[in-house]
């Protein structure tokens, strides 16, 4: 497992509507958090994970909610934590908020150990659960939620008053995606961030663009992957 090369300042002061100075210190403050991405690597290298599936973008996650300083962060799709980890290290640093994480865990196959070959690196190692990798001591400000988005999406959209912070990690269809988004809607007020990973290299997806329209915002994309987002205007 190796540490985000090259995170993308830009990409983090459009969103978060600051200067790219403010940005970058907010990157620099999370490649910082080294205590925490060595626990990170000491998990994976333990269960034999030598990357991870979640967003490659853990530092830019880090530093919208340093700035953003959102009350509740919710977070479809979780596997091995690191997304999680950081936006939990964040959420600490700034004393407030709570994130809410939705994941549908898929185990590793049961074979013998002799015979195993590596792992996909989106699968539950056997014996640990979804965010195996988060560190204890984060864990005070996290609503871990087991089960399928389309039942806890409807239920977060009851639970929480706002949303400033919305992160999609799942392979998605655009016509399951549309509803969801549309379900926390009414929960991202003017100044929250919603943003959708469309796999290593894949494009803006229909759904996000035309969230994005409906609010009057314009998706903006990380540079060299596939993760757009956009600002509530």
């Amino acid at each position: 497992m190796q540490l985000e090369k090259d995170p993308d300042q830009r990409w983090v002061a459009r969103l978060a509507a600051c200067a790219p100075g403010t940005a970058r210190r907010r990157l620099d403050e999370a490649l910082r958090e080294k205590r925490l991405f060595s626990h990170l690597a000491r998990e994976h290298r333990r269960e034999g994970r030598s990357s991870y599936i979640e967003i490659d973008a853990p530092l830019e996650l880090y530093a919208l909610v340093r700035h953003l300083r959102p009350r509740h962060v919710v977070e479809i799709g979780v596997s091995s934590g690191v997304s999680s980890a950081y936006l939990l290290q964040a959420l600490e640093r700034n004393g407030k908020g709570t994130l809410h994480s939705v994941d549908r865990p898929k185990p590793a196959p049961a074979t013998p150990r002799a015979r195993r070959p590596p792992a996909p690196s989106w699968s539950i190692p056997r014996g640990r659960g979804s965010g195996w990798a988060v560190p204890s001591m984060l864990l005070r400000r996290w609503d871990l939620r087991i089960g399928d988005k389309k039942d806890v999406i409807p239920l977060l959209a009851e639970e929480l008053d706002e949303v400033g912070l919305f992160i999609y990690d799942v392979p998605h269809d655009d016509t399951v995606a549309r509803e969801e988004f549309q379900t926390l809607d009414p929960r991202l007020p003017s100044g929250a961030v919603a943003i959708a990973d469309h796999g290593p290299s894949g494009g803006l997806c229909d759904a996000l663009r035309d969230w994005a329209k409906d609010r009057e915002g314009t998706p903006e994309g990380r540079t060299g992957l596939g993760l757009y987002g956009f600002r509530c205007p």
